[in-house]
């Protein structure tokens, strides 16, 4: 989706040991188009999402629409309307690749040259999202993130955390 976003949040990052990752966090991203995304980790989930997601606290992603919402997990699918789950895709329809073990999808996608159900892409697109998260709530800042350009509009500090220096005598070329 080539269109500027902008990302806003809020995190807990921890205050000893040797990482500093984000421990909970709360962000939303909107896009030009309209599209909204709530990306968010316990225990900030609302207690709506408790009673309508199989097993919240467990790893999982939801994902709502206007008509109904999919949440996958370790378990499954579970969605609403149950039908969700049954529908019948016509011969035009846009398919995903089933996979139920992505290693191993992995090397027959090496063996056969054919697409993995996680290609390289798509994965970096959705890593951005989360560093442009982090970014965001670091620096306590809505942000603007050009996704043609991959940087942030007008906003040196934030541009400067999309990299850091390398240690001598490495470099990239």
């Amino acid at each position: 989706m080539n269109c500027p976003v902008e990302v806003e949040g809020k995190a807990t990052f921890p205050t000893e040991g040797v990482c500093d990752t984000a421990l909970t966090w709360e962000v939303k991203m909107k896009y030009q188009s309209g599209l909204e995304i709530d990306y968010r980790a316990l225990p900030s989930i609302p207690d709506e999402w408790k009673t309508r997601y199989r097993k919240p606290n467990d790893h999982g992603t939801a994902f709502e629409g206007t008509e109904g919402w999919v949440h996958v997990d370790r378990v499954g699918i579970n969605t609403f309307p149950e039908t969700l789950a049954k529908h019948e895709f016509g011969p035009n329809d846009t398919r995903l690749i089933k996979s139920d073990n992505h290693v191993r999808n992995f090397l027959d996608s090496i063996k056969s040259r054919a697409k993995s159900i996680c290609p390289i892409e798509d994965s970096v697109q959705g890593d951005i999202l989360c560093h442009i998260s982090d970014i965001a709530t670091r620096l306590g800042q809505k942000l603007t993130w050009d996704t043609k350009a991959e940087r942030f509009v007008n906003n040196a500090t934030a541009n400067r955390m999309l990299s850091r220096a390398m240690r001598a005598p490495w470099k990239l070329s």
